[in-house]
């Protein structure tokens, strides 16, 4: 009950939140040390085609949002009006997109009950399947696929992926490794066409090879 506690003081009923989705997956901190005093915002997200799809406000808006949540383990208001009000935004913010795009867990909660979003209540049995899917513990092939960008032999990558021990152990490695080797000159020649297969670069195991380029443009996990 302590993370809803400064939310009182704006009026808001703490049984009344929103979950940022994933959020224990990319936010990972000391959390026996308080409140963070940064967020990550992860270099993939830049892959991200629903991401890419935002205004530049509404990107705004959601880092926002993620500062927000910082303070609170990963929940913010249930009310577009209140988040506005925390956050110093112009405009109060479109949780009902930002639920269908997935960046926030959809439904909210009230009294520990959850309700659908009301963009979804008039299509119930469509967010019921699209609800079970996201609830399906990924390996971590779809963040691969999506980072990786020479999209082709889909099948032949998911088993090559499926062949890797402890691949959602990996993947932070992996997405790292993709993206400093889009920088390479190798990758970047000729419209990358030297780029390899993704099954290739797999079963090579080729996030493990050292890229040449400047240290400046390398991607970190920090």
């Amino acid at each position: 009950m302590g993370k809803y506690a400064e939310f009182s003081s704006f009026g808001i009923d703490r049984m009344e939140w929103l979950k940022i989705r994933n959020w224990d997956k990319w936010q990972t901190y000391r959390k026996d040390r308080g409140q963070p005093p940064w967020i990550k915002v992860h270099r993939c997200v830049m892959r991200n085609l629903d991401w890419v799809s935002l205004t530049d406000a509404e990107r705004g808006q959601l880092v926002a949002m993620w500062l927000l949540a910082a303070d609170h383990n990963g929940v913010i208001p249930a009310s577009p009006e209140s988040i506005q009000k925390l956050c110093f935004m112009n405009d109060p913010p479109d949780i009902n997109k930002f639920t269908d795009l997935g960046f926030i867990e959809d439904g909210w909660r009230r009294c520990g009950v959850a309700v659908a979003s009301q963009r979804r209540q008039h299509d119930q049995p469509k967010a019921e399947t699209e609800k079970n899917r996201i609830n399906i513990p990924s390996n971590g092939f779809d963040e691969f696929w999506e980072s990786y960008p020479k999209k082709v032999g889909k099948g032949e990558a998911r088993k090559a992926w499926q062949r890797i021990k402890q691949p959602r152990t990996l993947l932070p490695t992996i997405l790292v490794a993709i993206g400093n080797q889009c920088r390479s000159e190798q990758w970047k020649r000729n419209n990358g066409q030297f780029i390899p297969h993704p099954a290739t670069w797999l079963n090579q195991g080729r996030w493990e090879d050292e890229t040449e380029i400047k240290k400046k443009e390398y991607v970190t996990l920090e």
